[in-house]
């Protein structure tokens, strides 16, 4: 588990609330002094189905883990807020943060919880695997919407994807890797993911005392410098705004292995810089630029992995 990872999550956790909290407010009360209301009644279709997702959420957490009733319900606001930081994260820098959310989801039914193992690895990851797919349907609206695709009909789209995806999902799983106790976190099967969430779950297990003290005033200082950025960008004019690091890719930056946020920050500074020159020309080709460089680096590390299976 790695210190950084903490005040990096506190930092882009806070900044996102202070900010939303700042900006309900503020649409608030001008809704109010021209006598509108906040709040929209949503479409029955849209209703019907959150409530289902609700049912089906709290009672297969029950059912299947014997989780308790109210902790089972806990996961439904944590799952909107961890949303909601994951959609401003993944809007400001394109990368989602699923495992720092994932992580931050387990601490805090650690904190509500703590010892409760089944508790920490199921809600949590209910909550923080809601947010990863919160991220993934914003860049999927984001492609539709720049290839003329409707909402309407990629909800729809999604919908179906999720039934036929849910069943050949499990099929396929049960195909690789039929007992999973046995067979994960081997060499053959390493999980570097299911190896973090076991052991955050086992470092958890004594709420938050489990944590040194170090990463919780890191913790605490990452958690005040979110909300003053937070609090910062939304009250500051645009033009000064602009001025503030974003503390979404600040925090990022803090969860990230240090060699990608160095490339990342290498990338954005040579772009500048052709900017200053030829800033046409980065407007038509930069992005086009980096999307191929991310896929050669992945074409090359899929070829490699399949080189050293055939030599072997």
């Amino acid at each position: 588990m790695e210190w950084l990872l903490w005040p990096g999550v506190s930092l882009m956790v806070c900044s996102t609330l202070a900010s939303l909290a700042i900006r309900l407010w503020a649409l608030h009360r001008s809704t109010r002094s021209f006598g509108g209301a906040i709040w929209t009644v949503p479409k029955p279709g849209p209703a019907a189905g959150f409530v289902v997702a609700i049912i089906l959420v709290v009672s297969l957490q029950a059912a299947l883990f014997g989780i308790n009733l109210w902790m089972a319900l806990l996961t439904i606001p944590l799952a909107v807020c961890l949303a909601a930081v994951a959609a401003r994260v993944v809007g400001a820098t394109g990368i989602p943060p699923i495992g720092a959310i994932g992580q931050l989801s387990q601490l805090s039914f650690g904190i509500v919880a703590p010892g409760q193992v089944p508790i920490n690895l199921m809600s949590a990851n209910t909550a923080g695997g809601s947010a990863g797919q919160c991220t993934d349907l914003m860049n999927d609206f984001k492609v539709g919407k720049a290839i003329g695709a409707t909402p309407h009909k990629q909800v729809i789209a999604q919908i179906l994807g999720i039934f036929i995806g849910s069943i050949v999902g499990v099929f396929a799983y049960l195909a690789l890797i039929p007992d999973p106790q046995s067979m994960l976190l081997t060499e053959a099967w390493p999980a570097p993911a299911v190896a973090t969430w076991k052991a955050v779950a086992q470092t958890l297990t004594h709420g938050l005392d489990s944590l040194s003290t170090s990463i919780r005033w890191a913790i605490a200082i990452g958690g005040l410098v979110g909300v003053l950025l937070g609090i910062l960008d939304s009250l500051l004019p645009a033009h000064r705004a602009r001025y503030l690091p974003s503390a979404a890719a600040l925090g990022l930056a803090f969860v990230l292995p240090a060699s990608v946020s160095l490339m990342m920050a290498l990338g954005a500074v040579l772009t500048w810089l052709v900017s200053c020159r030829w800033p046409s020309l980065t407007e038509r080709f930069a992005i086009t630029a980096a999307a191929g460089l991310i896929a050669g680096e992945s074409i090359t590390g899929v070829g490699a992995s399949l080189w050293a299976m055939i030599a072997n």
